[in-house]
């Protein structure tokens, strides 16, 4: 939904649209590949900082829906990403 932010979880925190981004970048990033070949390990950020975090929820999140596709209600701010075989 434009303008909405989505972190993968409920929350009432700062304007914060980067943990936004970052969330729909490990979401994007686990439906692109296979668990083996798009491990949770790949993450890209430092790790415990609060971007991991979140990029371990979409990630977490994306291979739950393991092929299949994330539930729009999960789906937040992010766009559908069609998700390839496990």
């Amino acid at each position: 939904m434009p303008g909405k932010l989505c972190t993968g979880k409920n929350e009432n925190s700062a304007f914060n649209p980067n943990q936004s981004r970052v969330y729909c970048e490990g979401m994007a990033y686990r439906a692109s590949g296979t668990a083996a070949a798009k491990p949770l390990t790949d993450n890209p950020h430092v790790a415990g900082s609060a971007a991991a975090v979140t990029w371990d929820r979409g990630w977490t999140l994306a291979n739950s829906a393991a092929g299949g596709n994330v539930a729009k209600s999960d789906l937040g701010c992010c766009a559908q990403v069609p998700m390839v075989p496990v």
